[in-house]
């Protein structure tokens, strides 16, 4: 545990790692409401959700890598104790899942939710480019610019998304009249 501290400390001096994560978040984002492929990719009759299941590939992966986690809090709170870990972790694998199933199931019925996952990663990547610390003597002071770049990405990130989706919904019916 205290090698991960040294290592997350370590990188958090790296120079420019926020702002470099936080550009990188804005694509993930951007990524998760935009349709997959180009505009002139026709052959997916929903690119919006072949994109969606490739987002949550990645979020179940990430998640299972970072499940350790999960393990060393269990571990943690069992003191040690072998019977109490692997109770611990046959009760929070499963919920886990459950949650996640629940998840996908409200993606399904209410399309927004990606929207708004995609809006709180925005969110987050403008907090992480406002905390860069070469950013940081400029922006200070400057709270009205602080919020004025989180509102900018987000609206951007999801306008951009938005107005992709429209198109990419609009162009199998257009060559399905002709």
């Amino acid at each position: 545990m205290t090698v991960m501290t040294v290592m997350v400390v370590w990188l958090l001096n790296v120079p420019s790692l926020l702002l470099v994560g936080g550009i990188f978040l804005v694509w993930v984002a951007y990524k998760l409401v935009a349709p997959a492929g180009d505009d002139s990719d026709k052959s997916h009759a929903h690119p919006r959700k072949a994109s969606l299941w490739a987002a949550i590939r990645t979020i179940i992966v990430a998640d299972a890598v970072m499940g350790i986690d999960n393990v060393l809090g269990v571990a943690g709170a069992a003191h040690g104790d072998f019977v109490l870990v692997l109770l611990g972790l046959l009760i929070s694998v499963p919920i886990m899942i459950a949650g996640s199933t629940f998840i996908l199931r409200m993606v399904d019925r209410f399309p927004i939710i990606i929207y708004i996952g995609s809006g709180v990663l925005a969110f987050t990547a403008a907090s992480m480019i406002a905390r860069e610390p070469f950013l940081q003597a400029y922006l200070d002071e400057r709270d009205a610019l602080v919020w004025a770049m989180h509102a900018l990405l987000i609206g951007a990130v999801l306008l951009i998304g938005y107005i992709r989706n429209a198109r990419s919904e609009q162009r199998p019916q257009e060559s399905e009249s002709q």
